[in-house]
């Protein structure tokens, strides 16, 4: 009977697990954690964004960094045959307008538990509190945990993450190991992180819906749309969080927000024209109100040094080109990308020049095989990774269960 050996028990370890087992070979799963998915349970909220409903095309637009590769594990396993094997399986989807794909019940714990339970079913053997320190190969792997207990494998397949939020394990000791058996890491680094700036504004956990980004790189121009959240000393939601991914590394020109970008200058100019000759006889705040988040409003007229209680009557045209021109342009010093302890996802991780992108297996070593976040993969929000995790571990798994 083959032995299995899979470290890592998150989305890509237990999938992996699940696709490999059959009756004629032995699964063993690795967690260092004492329980399994303990990052599952972070994701969307609480609520588990699993993947998104874009089709093919449009789906692997969302792959930022090695999308090529990634084409022939997602062609086997895209994301409608995710949410049909979860379905199929008992756990009910929900897709959301923007095609986010949850669990109905909205719940992620019910994602973890899917996964153990099918773990029960097949009675795959979960190590939980056990850290693989020490790896090597002759003829077989040879692992050896925390307590120097050895285990022996036929088949391998190491799905340990990145290095992001490391609260959840995500130490980086997968890119160890894998440098043990003669693999090369691509510099890990934190995407999908909030964006701090110097800015010194008075706003405190202030969201914004359809807004745009807008940012000048030494070589490119970058626009990114979405929701955005500005708390303090950083911008943080879809959009920043998508921005952050495209300009990581990027010397920054100019970065600035529109806050309405569906309106032109002078719409927005004439918008505010109407608002006040509706409320000739309010104060600035109060006939402005409905122009933008109040908190915000307030924000503007006090960079601008524009008195918020003064009658509508005193606005000059000078003000008035100055309030367009900080919702349509606000100006935004930039100051650094947020660490790995926020970061949703790493790039970087196993150079896939050294894996074969049809089953995950090393080009370096037999029978040695990597899924998920460790590889240098990784996506933009909205249930695109996790969808790649599950990708490439339904690729390493169905492949050693057609061959042992």
């Amino acid at each position: 009977m083959k032995r299995i050996g899979i470290i890592g028990a998150g989305p890509a370890g237990l999938m992996a697990a699940i696709c490999a087992k059959n009756k004629n070979n032995h699964v063993t799963i690795f967690e260092a954690n004492d329980k399994v998915g303990k990052k599952l349970l972070m994701t969307g909220g609480g609520r588990c964004n699993i993947t998104n409903s874009a089709y093919f095309d449009d789906f692997l637009e969302n792959v930022v960094t090695n999308k090529k590769f990634i084409y022939s594990a997602f062609t086997n396993f895209d994301n409608y045959a995710l949410i049909d094997f979860l379905n199929q399986n008992g756990l009910e989807t929900i897709i959301e307008e923007d095609g986010r794909v949850f669990p109905k019940s909205e719940k992620a714990i019910d994602i973890v538990s899917f996964f153990e339970n099918k773990i029960k079913e097949k009675s795959i053997d979960l190590k939980t509190n056990t850290k693989i320190k020490k790896i090597y190969k002759d003829e077989v792997f040879y692992l050896t945990d925390q307590n120097d207990k050895t285990y022996t494998f036929d088949y391998l397949i190491i799905a340990t993450g990145g290095k992001s939020y490391p609260k959840t394990g995500s130490d980086g000791n997968g890119y160890l190991l894998a440098c043990k058996l003669g693999h090369k890491i691509i510099d890990p680094r934190a995407v999908l992180v909030p964006i701090f700036i110097n800015n010194k504004l008075s706003l405190k956990a202030q969201s914004f819906k359809d807004v745009s980004l807008n940012i000048k790189t030494k070589d490119e121009n970058i626009n990114v749309s979405g929701d955005l959240l500005i708390n303090g000393n950083f911008l943080t939601g879809p959009a920043a969080l998508k921005a952050s991914s495209f300009i990581l590394g990027k010397n920054i020109v100019k970065f600035s927000i529109d806050f309405l970008p569906d309106l032109t200058y002078n719409e927005l100019e004439k918008h505010i024209l109407d608002l006040i000759g509706d409320n000739t006889k309010k104060t600035l705040g109060n006939a402005l109100r409905s122009l933008i988040n109040s908190s915000f409003l307030e924000e503007i007229l006090r960079l601008g040094k524009i008195d918020i209680n003064k009658n509508v009557s005193e606005l000059t045209k000078e003000d008035r080109k100055a309030i367009v021109t900080y919702i349509k342009d606000f100006k935004i010093d930039f100051a650094r990308l947020g660490s790995f302890e926020s970061a949703v996802v790493t790039r970087g991780g196993i150079d896939l020049k050294d894996v074969n992108p049809k089953n995950m297996e090393s080009r370096l070593q037999d029978g040695l095989f990597f899924v998920g976040e460790i590889l240098d993969i990784d996506s933009l929000t909205g249930g695109f990774n996790l969808q790649t995790y599950f990708s490439t571990a339904y690729a390493a798994g169905t492949y050693i269960k057609e061959n042992t």
